[in-house]
Protein backbone atom coordinates (compact mmCIF):
# COMPACT_ATOMS: atom_id res chain seq x y z
CA UNK A 1 0.00 0.00 0.00
CA UNK A 2 1.01 2.91 -0.88
CA UNK A 3 2.93 5.80 1.77
CA UNK A 4 1.52 9.34 2.33
CA UNK A 5 3.14 12.19 3.68
CA UNK A 6 0.33 14.47 4.99
CA UNK A 7 1.77 18.12 5.82
CA UNK A 8 -0.24 20.44 8.11
CA UNK A 9 -1.04 23.74 7.10
CA UNK A 10 2.63 25.39 8.43
CA UNK A 11 4.82 22.25 7.47
CA UNK A 12 3.13 22.89 3.65
CA UNK A 13 3.48 26.29 3.20
CA UNK A 14 7.05 26.34 4.63
CA UNK A 15 7.80 23.60 1.90
CA UNK A 16 5.90 25.72 -1.07
CA UNK A 17 7.67 28.51 0.07
CA UNK A 18 11.46 27.27 0.04
CA UNK A 19 11.40 28.21 3.59
CA UNK A 20 14.62 26.89 5.40
CA UNK A 21 12.65 25.25 8.23
CA UNK A 22 12.15 22.57 5.79
CA UNK A 23 15.59 21.17 6.09
CA UNK A 24 17.42 18.36 3.37
CA UNK A 25 16.97 15.45 5.53
CA UNK A 26 13.37 16.72 6.29
CA UNK A 27 12.37 17.64 2.55
CA UNK A 28 14.55 13.98 2.32
CA UNK A 29 11.55 12.10 4.39
CA UNK A 30 8.77 14.02 3.06
CA UNK A 31 9.85 12.98 -0.36
CA UNK A 32 10.68 8.91 0.73
CA UNK A 33 6.74 8.52 0.45
CA UNK A 34 5.06 7.95 -2.60
CA UNK A 35 2.77 10.90 -2.80
CA UNK A 36 2.24 13.83 -0.37
CA UNK A 37 -1.13 15.53 0.44
CA UNK A 38 -2.15 18.53 1.89
CA UNK A 39 -5.70 19.43 3.34
CA UNK A 40 -8.87 21.68 1.68
CA UNK A 41 -9.30 22.75 5.02
CA UNK A 42 -5.67 23.82 5.10
CA UNK A 43 -6.40 26.28 2.01
CA UNK A 44 -9.26 28.10 4.03
CA UNK A 45 -6.39 28.24 6.81
CA UNK A 46 -3.77 30.10 5.17
CA UNK A 47 -6.34 32.26 3.58
CA UNK A 48 -8.10 33.41 6.73
CA UNK A 49 -4.54 34.38 7.87
CA UNK A 50 -3.60 36.07 4.91
CA UNK A 51 -7.05 38.46 4.92
CA UNK A 52 -6.22 39.04 8.99
CA UNK A 53 -2.92 40.57 7.34
CA UNK A 54 -0.95 37.58 9.59
CA UNK A 55 0.50 36.33 5.81
CA UNK A 56 1.61 36.92 2.27
CA UNK A 57 0.10 34.33 -0.23
CA UNK A 58 0.77 33.72 -3.71
CA UNK A 59 -2.35 34.76 -6.07
CA UNK A 60 -2.29 31.37 -7.05
CA UNK A 61 -2.34 29.77 -3.60
CA UNK A 62 -3.40 25.47 -4.93
CA UNK A 63 -1.54 25.99 -7.75
CA UNK A 64 1.59 26.82 -5.71
CA UNK A 65 0.90 23.93 -3.67
CA UNK A 66 0.25 21.39 -6.62
CA UNK A 67 4.00 23.23 -8.21
CA UNK A 68 5.17 21.78 -5.28
CA UNK A 69 4.22 17.87 -6.13
CA UNK A 70 1.84 18.59 -2.86
CA UNK A 71 -1.81 17.30 -3.68
CA UNK A 72 -4.69 19.01 -2.26
CA UNK A 73 -7.29 16.70 -1.01
CA UNK A 74 -11.18 17.38 0.09
CA UNK A 75 -12.00 17.15 3.66
CA UNK A 76 -15.30 14.32 3.50
CA UNK A 77 -17.46 12.46 5.52
CA UNK A 78 -14.67 9.67 6.77
CA UNK A 79 -12.27 12.88 7.97
CA UNK A 80 -15.37 14.21 9.96
CA UNK A 81 -16.12 10.85 11.98
CA UNK A 82 -12.49 10.73 13.28
CA UNK A 83 -12.88 14.14 15.17
CA UNK A 84 -14.21 12.44 18.12
CA UNK A 85 -10.75 10.12 18.22
CA UNK A 86 -9.31 13.24 19.43
CA UNK A 87 -10.91 14.29 22.23
CA UNK A 88 -7.97 16.14 24.19
CA UNK A 89 -8.03 18.36 21.40
CA UNK A 90 -11.44 19.55 22.44
CA UNK A 91 -10.48 23.28 22.94
CA UNK A 92 -7.66 23.28 20.53
CA UNK A 93 -7.67 25.10 17.04
CA UNK A 94 -10.30 23.80 14.90
CA UNK A 95 -8.07 23.41 11.60
CA UNK A 96 -5.36 21.33 13.75
CA UNK A 97 -7.79 19.30 15.02
CA UNK A 98 -9.53 18.71 11.54
CA UNK A 99 -6.20 17.86 9.49
CA UNK A 100 -5.29 15.47 12.44
CA UNK A 101 -8.62 13.53 11.87
CA UNK A 102 -8.12 13.43 8.12
CA UNK A 103 -4.47 12.58 7.95
CA UNK A 104 -6.14 9.77 11.00
CA UNK A 105 -8.18 8.68 8.08
CA UNK A 106 -6.06 6.81 5.91
CA UNK A 107 -3.80 4.39 6.61
CA UNK A 108 -0.05 4.01 5.54
CA UNK A 109 -0.34 7.99 6.34
CA UNK A 110 2.41 9.87 8.55
CA UNK A 111 1.25 13.21 9.68
CA UNK A 112 4.45 15.94 9.62
CA UNK A 113 3.52 18.63 11.92
CA UNK A 114 4.84 21.90 14.07
CA UNK A 115 2.18 21.86 16.03
CA UNK A 116 3.05 21.02 19.77
CA UNK A 117 -0.20 19.92 20.85
CA UNK A 118 -0.40 17.52 17.90
CA UNK A 119 2.98 15.85 18.40
CA UNK A 120 2.19 15.96 22.34
CA UNK A 121 0.03 12.90 21.51
CA UNK A 122 2.65 10.96 20.38
CA UNK A 123 0.86 9.22 18.03
CA UNK A 124 3.61 6.77 16.19
CA UNK A 125 2.28 8.43 13.01
CA UNK A 126 2.96 11.95 13.18
CA UNK A 127 6.44 13.16 12.87
CA UNK A 128 7.52 16.57 14.71
CA UNK A 129 8.53 19.40 12.53
CA UNK A 130 8.92 21.73 14.94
Amino acid sequence: MAQRAFLDTHVAFWLAAGHPRISKSLLREINSHSETVISAVSLVELEIKASLGKLKLPQKLAQAFLDAGIKIEAFDQNAAMQIVRFQSLARHDPFDRMILAQASAHQNTTLFSADHAISGLNLDWVRDCS
